[in-house]
């Protein structure tokens, strides 16, 4: 089978940096890697301002599929700076769309979503199910999963959404600082107790890196997943139950602690994912486990 062309945008964060370290393993040749830092040590790297109309008019879309791995995270961030979050979140991709619309591309956009999508509720969450929208982050991926819709309707540009829970893990590094593991890891390796909002009770689906990088690149190329949005498959825990296995070589003290108020505001509650649509694809979601990881 022919290798699937295809670039990267978002090359230099913790998502992107990963499907650069894998995407030749799955079939696919990188043909550019694109960021907003200066400089890279990958050598089909450049340099971009996805917020710039004039900075992507240089990127080559005459490819298979584009990354579209750029943009800002964080919940409560997005109020205080939410011009920020709209020109990189939402403007970035509408300008590469453009781009894309005029030089009559038909790249295929692959786009990780996210969790906050959705209305939390103690069940398996399907594609289909009821959305909410409690931080500018979430709204800023609503949004963008529309885009892709208009655009693809309007004028084909085909796309393929990945909503993911809990990312984890780091195969490129020895640095866990990314998200709710690498805050558990920290604190359990430095001695301090694990501090869990209402006690930990609410459920999320965890994922490896890796996982997360093969369930996308093995289905990105797949005919059947154009214009399709699928959950990334993983392992549901509570995040009590996930403190406690990061937890259990070093021991500190896992202990509830109440909810500041404006973090209450905008928990989601229970969001954990039924992954049948993309286990439909391929033979098995899930390598890694988060009980045998070596922390």
């Amino acid at each position: 089978m022919k290798n699937k062309s295809c670039i990267i945008i978002g090359s230099e964060g913790y998502l992107g940096k990963h499907i650069v370290h894998y995407a030749g393993q799955y079939g696919f040749e990188i043909a550019g890697c694109h960021d907003i830092s200066p400089q890279s040590e990958n050598p089909v790297y450049s340099s971009i301002n996805i917020t710039d109309k004039e900075s992507l008019e240089k990127i080559n879309v005459d490819v298979d599929c584009i990354f579209m791995f750029s943009g800002l995270t964080g919940t409560y961030a997005g109020f205080d700076n939410y011009e920020k979050y709209v020109a990189i979140n939402e403007t970035g991709l509408l300008n590469l769309l453009d781009v894309m619309r005029r030089r009559q591309s038909k790249a295929r956009i692959i786009f990780p979503s996210t969790r906050l999508v959705y209305k939390g509720v103690d069940k398996p969450l399907r594609e289909c199910d009821e959305k909410d929208h409690k931080t500018i982050y979430a709204i800023n991926k609503l949004a963008c999963e529309a885009y892709l819709k208009a655009y693809a309707n309007s004028f084909g540009i085909p796309f393929t959404v990945y909503r993911i829970c809990v990312p984890y893990g780091n195969e490129i590094s020895g640095d866990y600082s990314f998200g709710t593991i690498g805050f558990f890891l920290k604190n359990a390796k430095s001695g301090n107790p694990i501090t869990l909002y209402g006690g930990g009770i609410q459920k999320r689906t965890f994922t490896h890196v890796a996982d997360i990088c093969r369930q996308i690149l093995l289905t990105a190329p797949l005919p059947q997943s154009k214009n399709e949005i699928y959950n990334i498959g993983g392992e549901t825990f509570s995040l009590r139950e996930a403190a406690e296995i990061v937890n259990r070589r070093c021991g500190v003290e896992i202990k509830g602690v109440e909810w500041p108020e404006k973090d209450l505001l905008i928990e989601s509650g229970d969001t954990y994912f039924d992954d049948s649509k993309i286990s439909n694809l391929i033979d098995c979601t899930i390598t890694k486990s988060l009980k045998e990881i070596e922390f």
